[in-house]
């Protein structure tokens, strides 16, 4: 059984692609690790700390609580100058700051020079980046200091709930919060000060709480599942693999076991390589000392190190990756597609990942959020943190149950593999031959043939339909609303659309009377309440009308904007649709491009790969058309469709936007909408449109071509798809979830161009 393991591990262990993905995701999460580490004025990096590290080395709890309420006091005063001199250059601020000196007398002579010299800065470059940063470890420090303290509020809060109930009915002694009360003093009760001293929070938690290294792991760990199982389905081996001595139990057996044994060690050198970039940029802290010693994770009741803590992430993680990934080894066993594990798996996880996100932890459905897949990577709220669920009004240990359901799953997950492999059906890969909605007709044309396999054989226009489906879904959803101000624009510019008039000119001129009049209203307002002849109140009364009024200039100015163009000569065109339509307003087009690019890949993967998984190409090559001939109307056929199914966002959201906001006058110069006033006069607005809907074709082409050359070189669904995913649609998902900078390593900017 070990060799069979050490066998199975080597299948997918040894293959240069994997080792390249692998280590690729490897660089990809250290990259994020030094781009996130890098800090910002509101959140210092973690050299920092290692200054910090450097400072306080070898202090005591004593000297570590007066160095860092030193620094706070510091801090505070510097920052108290800077702010009475801002005051004072304000020019109106020389009252207040007068106020301020009075109340905190000799603290602007104390820390003044200190601010004119800079010496303040210790740890950071700036005051706002070591104001923010002190500040936030004097917190941290200081809730450590006060350990004792918090484990004595736990016990007295159960000894106040024993006093009261003496006087309380028995329903209100048996509540959940009762009984959470009485639990949690139980659980802390064996817990000291002993072995607390304090760690700043950052360095720990950069290598336990690393979300980007989890995702990254998650696919990962997709190519090796599909690499153990759909590629031995693909290459027609499992037939073989049946009928051997050790066949059907023993071979699923070794896999199970290749894959846990996968998890752990990768999970683990994802880990130390986090704890490896903190400990080199962020300083090498005690990792003996007890969790508690770390603010972040105060509340455990674990009497655990914070090397205990990190063992147990490790082994936490790895049992959820294996049990994720044990459900996703049965689809891989009874799907005839290699598609359908990485759609699968994409939905188990996006589904996990919207009950820990979206469901409110003070709602009936808590333990909905607290107990999935995504919740159980978790690993630093389960060991962290102390939470108990209500479970039938009895409160139950959010770890107990959390180990509970990763041991539960991954049984589940064992169990179902063990019954599908035993089972001959589904067991093959190769292409069925069960009839197509579209039955194949005899033809002499190659490119007709080679759209027919691609298109339906491999049922690529199918996934095209389905998530076109998905796009149309999302860009409707986008339902976009007229404020009063957007209304009132409106209505001006369709009375004003077309040449310039003389009643049209009329019509601004009264309209920017009356908004004068407004604001002069107001400024003589204003100066009666400053000289004393009206109250605030009876002030503020007046200019409520004259207020409704200007309320509205900012969308008449917009009008000006055009009527200063119009006036060289043109036409006055309502712009907002156009603007929506072109980009520069409106939701992002971010979703819709990562369902265009899912879409492609999933669709296309097998362009080149369904010729090599059924040795077709060596005979191809044989031909007199050839594998040359057979390989450019791919490509063409490729392009033709990323081209053609780019066209579907543009189309949804020309109709949102239609639906909302009129567009008006195509033929209209361009350069009549301010933002497009450097264009040409001889470019009409519905040229921008399709000069945006070419250019998003122009990628969608572009991916897909990107796709069939990766299918043909890589020679495989999986590995196409996971290369793909991982080189376009992977900066759009760090970009979605907010690494903001990764969006620039794709083709989004260009797609999303407004043409400005």
């Amino acid at each position: 059984m070990v060799r069979l393991t050490l066998f199975e591990l080597s299948k997918v262990w040894r293959r240069r692609a994997f080792v390249f993905s692998a280590l690729a995701l490897l660089a990809v999460n250290v990259f994020i690790l030094w781009y996130s580490s890098l800090g910002s004025a509101s959140a210092p990096g973690l050299a920092s700390y290692k200054k910090l590290h450097t400072d306080i080395s070898g202090m005591n709890e004593e000297e570590k609580h007066a160095y860092v309420g030193k620094l706070r006091e510091t801090i505070d005063g510097v920052s108290f100058v800077e702010n009475i001199l801002l005051l004072r250059a304000s020019g109106m601020g020389e009252q207040f700051a007068e106020q301020e000196l009075a109340e905190n007398p000799g603290v602007f002579e104390k820390y003044y020079d200190l601010y004119t010299s800079g010496g303040y800065l210790r740890y950071t470059d700036s005051l706002a980046a070591e104001k923010a940063f002190i500040d936030r470890i004097n917190g941290e420090e200081s809730k450590v200091y006060g350990y004792g303290s918090y484990l004595q509020e736990v016990q007295e809060r159960e000894n106040l709930l024993g006093g009261i109930s003496v006087f309380a009915n028995a329903q209100n002694e048996d509540s959940f919060s009762s009984r959470n009360i009485k639990k949690s003093a139980d659980d802390h009760a064996a817990l000291t000060t002993q072995g607390v001293s304090w760690v700043p929070s950052a360095p720990i938690t950069t290598s336990a709480q690393n979300m980007w290294s989890d995702l990254l792991l998650i696919a990962l760990t997709f190519l090796f599942v599909t690499g153990l199982v759909s590629d031995e389905k693909q290459k027609g081996l499992a037939a073989v693999t049946r009928a051997t001595k050790r066949g059907v139990v023993p071979t699923i057996v070794a896999k199970l076991v290749a894959l846990l044994v996968y998890c752990f060690v990768t999970e683990a050198v994802f880990f130390a390589v986090n704890v490896l970039f903190s400990g080199v940029t962020a300083g090498w802290w005690d990792l003996t000392v007890r969790l508690q010693s770390v603010a972040a994770y105060m509340e455990s009741s674990l009497n655990i190190t914070v090397l205990d803590f990190y063992a147990l992430s490790v082994a936490g993680k790895s049992l959820t990756l294996f049990a994720a990934f044990a459900l996703i080894t049965g689809l891989c066993i009874v799907s005839g597609r290699v598609t359908v594990p990485y759609f699968g798996g994409a939905v188990l996880w996006a589904v996990s990942f919207a009950f820990w996100r979206f469901v409110p932890a003070a709602s009936a459905a808590s333990p909905a959020k607290h107990l999935n897949l995504f919740a159980l990577l978790r690993t630093e709220s389960i060991f962290g943190a102390y939470l108990n669920l209500d479970l039938g009004g009895k409160p139950v240990s959010r770890m107990v149950l959390s180990l509970s359901l990763g041991l539960a799953i991954a049984l589940v997950g064992v169990a179902l593999d063990l019954l599908l492999y035993r089972r001959p059906v589904g067991q093959s890969a190769a292409r069925t031959l069960r009839p197509h909605p579209l039955p194949f007709r005899p033809h002499a044309s190659l490119t007709r043939h080679e759209a027919y396999k691609l298109f339906v054989t491999d049922h690529g226009l199918a996934i095209l339909l389905a998530f076109a489906c998905l796009i149309a879904a999302q860009s409707l959803s986008n339902t976009y609303t007229s404020s009063s101000t957007e209304q009132y624009y409106q209505s001006v510019m369709l009375r004003l659309e077309g040449e310039l008039t003389e009643e049209k000119e009329a019509l601004i001129v009264s309209e920017k009377a009356r908004f004068d009049e407004a604001f002069e209203e107001i400024r003589q307002i204003n100066a009666a309440v400053a000289s004393g002849e009206l109250s605030e109140d009876v002030g503020d009364t007046l200019k409520a009308k004259w207020q409704a009024v200007t309320a509205f200039y900012p969308a008449f100015e917009r009008v000006l904007d055009q009527y200063e163009l119009v006036k060289n000569g043109g036409a006055f065109l309502y712009d907002t649709g156009w603007l929506y339509l072109l980009g520069a307003l409106g939701a992002s087009e971010l979703p819709g491009f990562l369902l265009l690019t899912l879409g492609l890949i999933l669709a296309l993967s097998g362009a080149g790969a369904m010729e090599f998984s059924s040795g077709a190409w060596n005979v191809l090559n044989a031909t007199k058309t050839g594998g040359r001939g057979v390989l450019r109307r791919k490509l063409v056929l490729c392009a033709l469709a990323g081209a053609i199914f780019a066209a579907v966002p543009f189309i949804f959201r020309v109709v949102s936007t239609v639906k909302a906001f009129p567009i008006h006058a195509p033929f209209t110069p361009a350069r009549m909408i301010p933002l497009y006033r450097n264009l040409p006069a001889a470019i009409p607005t519905a040229a921008l449109g399709a000069a945006k809907l070419t250019l998003q074709m122009l990628c969608g082409a572009l991916m897909a071509l990107i796709v069939a050359l990766l299918s043909f070189w890589r020679r495989s669904h999986i590995q196409t798809i996971f290369l793909a995913f991982l080189l376009l649609a992977a900066p759009c998902v760090l970009s979605a979830l907010g690494f903001g900078l990764a969006e620039k390593f794709s083709l989004y900017p260009v797609y999303a161009w407004t043409l400005t």
